[in-house]
């Protein structure tokens, strides 16, 4: 979708870089499933590994992964650990990813401030004229903006890094293994650029400690459930293992929030 992604070129250059660095990992331990466990994009006849047609879409292709699916609804606890320890594999896997930096595919995409200020804006111009029937919700954003100041503060002063993250971790961008049921192959790439774990970590929790669509307009049905919670927070530790620092683990709840 190049309205979205503007240089698919430089997509799939972060993607390219990001699946050879996976491989070498899991040909360092050993691995002997590696087609299944990371995607493998197939070539053009140029070598290339996008193309564009003639009304200027691109197109790309990657190995089928076979024998594993993913779920758009959660069936279990343990879907959500297995999803989770794969996306915390995947930070760990790509920490250590050579410069130079991935390119910003979405720039801004997960900057809480920009964001709040792009709100801001909105309620101010109220071109709409809806401001006054939304001034619960607007009140509810206002008091919270203090969540997304504070997340500012640790990455600006460097006690939470920049690393390589996917910045959409659905619970349905995870492979899991049909005879396992382990996680075995991150997905849906585009987004993969600079960012911070808890980006991660938190919209893993937003996907998963309830059992409602995303998009329910019945708020009455949410809510939050707590052991839900606690398999996300338990497989994503387990997958990341000692690669966090302290002041990533410690604030992995302000992710949530």
């Amino acid at each position: 979708n190049h309205y979205v992604f503007k240089q698919p070129d430089r997509l799939m250059d972060n993607i390219e870089r990001v699946t050879k660095h996976i491989r070498g990992k899991l040909l360092a331990e050993g691995c002997t499933d590696i087609a299944r466990r990371v995607l493998n994009i197939v070539y053009t006849k140029a070598g290339r590994c996008l193309t564009q047609d003639s009304q200027g879409n691109y197109w790309r292709v990657f190995d089928l992964i076979d024998n594993a699916r993913t779920y758009d609804v959660v069936t279990s606890q343990d879907v959500i650990h297995q999803a989770a320890a794969a996306f915390g594999r995947f930070q760990r896997y790509l920490a250590d990813l050579p410069a130079p930096p991935l390119y910003d595919t979405i720039p801004y995409f997960h900057d809480g401030l920009k964001r709040f200020s792009a709100f801001t804006e909105a309620v101010q111009k109220d071109a709409c004229n809806r401001a006054a029937q939304a001034a619960d919700e607007i009140e509810f954003m206002n008091r919270r903006v203090v969540i997304f100041e504070r997340l500012a503060g640790l990455i600006s002063r460097g006690r939470i890094p920049i690393r390589v993250t996917h910045n959409d971790t659905k619970i349905n961008n995870v492979m899991i293994d049909d005879t396992t049921g382990r996680g075995i192959c991150v997905i849906d790439l585009d987004t993969t650029m600079p960012g911070v774990s808890l980006y991660d970590f938190g919209d893993l929790v937003r996907t998963t400690v309830t059992d409602c669509a995303e998009d329910e307009q019945d708020l009455s049905k949410f809510s939050i459930e707590t052991d839900r919670f606690k398999a996300v927070l338990h497989g994503f530790l387990e997958g990341a293992g000692p690669m966090l620092n302290d002041e990533e683990k410690s604030n992995l709840l302000l992710g949530g929030l």
